[in-house]
This record gives structure tokens, C-alpha cells and sequence, in this order.
């Protein structure tokens, strides 16, 4: 006995998890109720199975009409699903009708590939069995997830977010696999039909159940790269304040002593004592010293950051030109700030520690929604290239792990505002220019 029907509808409820992963792909936050969302994605596949109870009732239809009654129901119910997340509407219909075209290709390419060439779903070939009708079900599903758990890990390199290795290899390995399993189990000869369907049925859990673990491993690790971002930012930040109270408490000292100075150089000045006046004040001069304050706009991300890798130049003999204007807020995140500035600097303080003629210059400036970062330094004049043709870049001299890691971190966070990154050098000196797009 044919169970198409059946397949058909319960097949739809699984399409859930595959709707839910196409809308992280599109958006970042949800902005309703749990059981707000869970109802309206409830409310697809019955949505859907309605549909199709409609059609079986009104009997076979022209093409068009066809089509539509297929694919309004459905962008409809999937903008209904949109509206949990935060967004415009232009998003969200974009993100409806973009998932509905996705699942609709891949529906397509599997019909064909399987030498099936239905013009409605609700009325499949009498040649078709149930297990061979799950197979393709259950490989829509498969592909589905698979595209979207591609794209959502194509978002999360825009996003400067770091993707295991491990991961991309489970997204295209597990459901490929399962696939063909699948496939020669719903088209082997010899294995009855329930079993067929049995058999179909655990290769989807399992596969689901993995793709579950993989998405936890995934966040796990994303997770990780966060607090260690986060650490970071919190050492600059530190650093900032500890160099602040530092001029604080020589503010007060000063402060303290004053009266006690004044007396002193009175007592010298009443007997015309210019001698002893002058080398007083130059004693007290090297006592204050000086503070390593390298910027101070207010902007705490770039201030600290800036101050945090400047702290021992003067010791190193770097001269250092600084140029900064810039807002107290800008409209980019601190760990990019951190990604584009801080590995700018470690590039340009280790090319500049083995250049003769040391020499740092930091020229950032924001102007009508656009961020300039040029970093200047001198090196030893000597380079090293990766690669050949098109591919050939400069090398870094760090042999470890992370080489020119710095640099794609740079490029990813510029691309995430739109902008770019560009390299020059003469034969004494590196410029790097990063520009953005932000909010001030």
C-alpha cells in the first residue's frame, strides 16, 4: 500500500529545522518569544499540507495557477517566520522568497537526477514506491541543511569568526554520504518495502543527530575565539587605565609638593641664586618624568589599543609621528578594532625592531562616515614573498601557526564594513591603509 501522501506531510514538519538554519543565514537576532516562534514555524508545514489537501480537492490545474498556489502559500508562511527576527521588510521578503527558491532547485535537480519529472507534487508516478519517494525526500532535506549550514559558515568568515577545518569537511562528508546510503538502500532489490522505509528513516536521525553535534562543537569553538577576544580587549583596557592613574597620581604628588618646591626655589631666587634655580627645576623635571600617553581621544578602543602597543618604544628608540581625529564613538565593534589596529601595529613594531632608522608613523582620521587607518614604518629592507603569479604576497617572518593570519583577519574585519586593505612599500618603508565605513 502507497504512503505518498503521508511521506509528503511528515517529510514537511522536518522542513522546519531547515527553515530555522536558512534564518540565522539571514538574520542575527530574534526579536519575539519562544512560543511565539515555535508557532509560527508550526504553522508552515501545516500551512502547506493544507495547500495540498486544496489542490488534491480541486483536481489537476493549469501550470501557472499550479505554481502559484505552490509557491505563494509558501513565501507567505516563510515571511510570517521572518517576522521573529529583527530586520526590514525588504529583508525579510528577500530571506522568503530566497529560501523557497533554494529548496525549490534542489527539489528540482533531485527529481531530475532521479529520472522523476513531476509536475505536482501531490500526484507522484504510479512507478514511484514509498521508499524511493522518502529517498528524495529525505535527500531534499539533507542538501537543504547542507547548503544552509555552507552559507551560515560563509557568514561567520565575513563576520571574522574562524571555521574549523573539521566543520566544512562534516557539512559536505555526513549528508553526501547519507545520501547514497540512502540511495542504494531505497533502490536495492531484494529489501522490502517497510524496511526500506525503516532503514531510510535512521540514516535521517543520524544525520541530523551529527549535524546537532556539529553545530555544538561549532559554537563551542566560536565561543572560545570570543573570550579570547574579549581577554584581549580586557588587557588593553587595563592598560589604558593603569597608564591614566599613572598621570593621576603624578598630577597629585606634584600637587602634594608644590608649596614645598616653591619655597625652595624662593629661598634660592631671594639670594640671586640662578645657578642653583636652574639644576632645582632640572632635578625636579627628571623626577616627574613622563607618562607614555600616545592618544587620547577619548575613543577608549583606539586609545587603548594605540597606548597598549606604544608602551616601550621610547625605550626601543622608536620616533613615532602620531595623527589622530577622531569621534569618542564610532559604529564599529571592539574586537574589529582590535583585529585591524592591533595586528597593524604588531606588523609594523616588528618590521620597525630591525630597521636601522626606527621610525613609526600612525596617521587615523574619520571624515562623513568613513574611517582612514595608514600605519607607516621603516624596515631592514629585506622581503619575503609567498606564493608565485597573481597569489605572490609579502610574507611575514613569523614561523608559526598563525603566519599572515594577522593579515586575513585584517581583510575580513575591512570587508565586514565594507571597505579594503592595501600594502606598499619603497625600498625603506611599509605603508598599510585600511579603510571602512562606519557610523560616527
Amino acid at each position: 500500500m502507497e504512503h505518498h501522501l503521508e511521506i509528503l506531510f511528515v517529510s514537511r514538519f522536518f522542513l522546519m529545522l531547515v527553515i530555522e538554519r536558512f534564518m540565522r543565514v539571514f538574520f542575527d537576532k530574534r526579536r519575539t518569544r519562544f512560543p511565539v516562534m515555535a508557532l509560527s514555524y508550526l504553522a508552515f508545514p501545516i500551512g502547506v499540507n493544507g495547500v495540498t489537501a486544496l489542490q488534491l480537492f480541486l483536481g489537476e490545474l493549469p501550470v501557472i495557477p499550479a505554481l502559484i498556489l505552490d509557491a505563494a502559500p509558501s513565501v507567505a508562511l516563510l515571511y510570517v517566520i521572518a517576522l521573529n527576527y529583527e530586520g526590514t521588510w525588504k529583508k525579510r521578503l528577500v530571506a522568503a522568497v530566497s529560501i523557497f527558491a533554494i529548496g525549490s532547485a534542489i527539489n528540482a535537480v533531485l527529481f531530475v537526477a532521479s529520472g522523476v519529472y513531476v509536475t505536482s507534487l501531490t500526484d507522484p508516478p504510479p512507478r514511484q514506491s514509498d521508499a524511493h519517494l522518502l529517498f528524495e525526500m529525505v535527500a531534499s532535506l539533507l542538501l537543504s541543511l547542507t547548503v544552509a549550514l555552507l552559507l551560515q559558515n560563509f557568514k561567520n568568515i565575513r563576520r571574522n569568526t574562524a571555521v574549523l577545518p573539521t566543520v566544512w569537511v562534516s557539512v559536505l562528508a555526513i549528508p553526501l554520504s547519507s545520501i547514497a546510503v540512502v540511495l542504494l538502500v531505497a533502490y536495492a532489490d531484494g529489501i522490502s518495502t517497510p524496511v526500506q522505509i525503516f532503514i531510510i528513516c535512521v540514516m535521517f536521525g543520524i544525520s541530523v543527530f551529527v549535524f546537532y553535534l556539529l553545530d555544538r562543537i561549532s559554537a563551542s569553538h566560536a565561543a572560545r575565539m570570543e573570550a579570547a577576544m574579549h581577554a584581549q580587549e580586557k588587557d588593553y583596557y587595563l592598560a589604558q587605565i593603569r597608564t591614566m592613574q599613572e598621570s593621576v597620581d603624578q598630577v597629585k604628588a606634584i600637587r602634594h609638593d608644590m608649596k614645598n618646591h616653591l619655597a625652595a626655589i624662593s629661598a634660592y631666587a631671594l639670594e640671586n641664586k640662578g645657578a642653583e634655580i636652574a639644576a632645582y627645576i632640572s632635578a625636579l623635571h627628571s623626577d616627574i618624568g613622563e607618562t607614555a600617553l600616545h592618544s587620547n581621544t577619548g575613543n577608549i578602543a583606539f586609545d587603548s589599543i594605540i597606548n597598549f602597543k606604544l608602551k616601550n618604544v621610547k625605550q626601543e628608540n622608536i620616533q613615532t609621528e602620531i595623527c589622530l581625529a577622531l569621534p569618542k564613538t564610532l559604529g564599529i565593534e571592539t574586537s574589529d578594532v582590535a583585529a585591524i589596529l592591533g595586528n597593524l601595529l604588531d606588523n609594523a613594531l616588528e618590521a620597525v625592531a630591525r630597521a636601522q632608522e626606527k621610525k613609526l608613523t600612525i596617521d587615523i582620521e574619520y571624515k562623513r562616515g568613513a574611517l582612514f587607518i595608514q600605519i607607516k614604518n621603516t624596515f631592514d629592507g629585506v622581503l619575503r614573498y609567498t606564493g608565485e603569479g597573481e597569489g605572490k604576497r609579502i610574507a611575514t617572518r613569523k614561523e608559526s601557526a598563525d603566519h599572515g593570519r594577522g593579515l586575513k583577519n585584517i581583510a575580513r574585519a575591512a570587508e565586514k564594513y565594507n571597505g579594503y586593505m592595501d600594502i606598499t612599500h619603497d625600498a625603506q618603508t611599509f605603508t598599510a591603509v585600511v579603510f571602512l565605513y562606519v557610523d560616527g
